[in-house]
């Protein structure tokens, strides 16, 4: 008799803030910063380990409190938790207030007062916490039921460079235990640049994306672990005007945020154990600086104009992985980088042409080369153009790479 295919998944937190007084991190988030290290811990940052399993496909998500992933710490996850590339999708929350992620970029030798530099011992400390929360959620593996949800909630979020394009969808995917009935985890994919806090915020902090993650946990039950991942962020900001203070302004948004989720959470429909993952390495366009990274970010992060094309291709990586998951009729598509709105919502039509009802796009996925545009947004300047490090076409090579990945699965 055939046994009956099953939803296996297990979930698991764990404490990756470091001791700031044996690991000497500089705050990442702002370049306004110079480097500086924190002078406390505001509130601690996690890894959040979601494991996935149906019949032999296996998929680990994991969210990070971090600013971004960086090639050399996914592949020194890959290798210590011995999973196949296309089984991992780690991304980070993309919060403002992390430690300077740059210290976990093994191409980042070089020494500028507004960019992080490479710290091998934080990168061995970093890597041993998210394998740890990978191995823990991995051992709790138990049958369990998937369903998912997703909505529009306007007034939210915004596009920061001047477009009336937004996308304002928030995607739930609810972990039950079949035997019982208890929660395991939630996941929420939601579109915003965590920067209520401004650069002269200077204690580690993991903003609105820790606010959310705990208030779900908290209303969810206990051990339930609720991850946050980022959507096509790199062109949106949140709306979170209501507050006396920063402080407030993070717990409201944040808490706003939490309460859309449960709603969501509430409203679920099941997937069917039905797991394929892809991932496609993309060959990117030479590095080069735009033409005007002096002049919008090169002051910024005190980059000396004469160094640009060097510290460029340095930092840069030739290839990069673009990955996707696709859970029955979810599928989510995972950037290296900070795709603008534009381009989200270019996957989700892919992705919902090839029958995948809910489509979630989300940045910052395994590897970081910047922000990716369109050629036209890269033409008009301004930040984000600037900060954009393979020319106009980058965006295209993401996107190729993505209809690819479809096809795949």
């Amino acid at each position: 008799m055939r046994m009956q295919r099953q939803w296996l998944a297990g979930a698991s937190r764990v404490d990756i803030t470091p001791d700031i007084q044996k690991i000497r991190i500089q705050l990442g988030g702002y370049g306004a910063r110079l480097n500086m290290p924190p002078t406390g811990v505001h509130d601690p940052i996690y890894a959040r380990a979601l494991a996935l399993q149906a019949g032999d496909q296996l998929v680990v998500l994991v969210a990070l409190d971090h600013l971004l992933v960086p090639a050399s710490l996914t592949e020194a996850v890959l290798r210590e938790a011995n999973l196949r590339p296309e089984q991992l999708f780690m991304a980070a929350s993309h919060t403002h207030c992390a430690p300077d992620s740059m210290g976990l970029n093994a191409r980042a030798r070089f020494a500028l007062p507004g960019v992080g530099s490479f710290l091998p011992e934080f990168l061995k400390f970093t890597t041993e916490r998210i394998v740890e929360a990978i191995r823990q959620a991995r051992a709790r593996m138990r049958p369990a039921r998937l369903s998912v949800a997703a909505e529009a909630l306007p007034n939210l979020n915004r596009n920061r460079r001047g477009a009336k394009i937004t996308d304002p969808t928030m995607t739930v995917l609810r972990v039950d235990e079949s035997a019982r009935r208890r929660t395991l985890a939630a996941l929420v994919i939601y579109a915003a640049h965590p920067t209520i806090y401004p650069h002269t915020m200077m204690q580690v902090s993991a903003e609105f994306p820790g606010v959310l993650q705990s208030r779900l946990e908290a209303a969810l039950g206990e051990g339930v672990v609720a991850l946050y991942m980022n959507g096509a962020q790199g062109d949106v900001s949140p709306v979170a005007d209501e507050g006396k203070d920063d402080h407030e302004r993070v717990r409201l948004y944040g808490e706003k945020l939490a309460t859309h989720a449960l709603r969501l959470f509430r409203n679920t429909k099941p997937l069917a154990p039905k797991l394929r993952t892809a991932q496609i390495r993309v060959s990117l366009p030479e590095a080069r600086p735009h033409p005007q990274f002096y002049e919008s970010a090169g002051r910024e992060y005190k980059v000396p104009e004469a160094l640009l094309n060097d510290l460029v291709k340095q930092l840069i990586p030739p290839t990069t992985p673009v990955s996707l998951g696709g859970l029955d009729s979810l599928a989510l598509v995972g950037f290296p980088g900070e795709p603008i709105t534009a381009l989200g919502l270019e996957a989700r039509q892919m992705g919902q042409q090839r029958g995948f009802r809910h489509v979630a796009p989300v940045g910052l996925v395994n590897d970081w080369i910047g922000y990716i545009l369109t050629r036209e947004e890269y033409e008009k300047g301004g930040y984000e153009a600037t900060v954009s490090f393979n020319g106009p076409d980058a965006g295209a090579a993401v996107m190729k790479a993505v209809r690819e990945g479809f096809a795949r699965l």
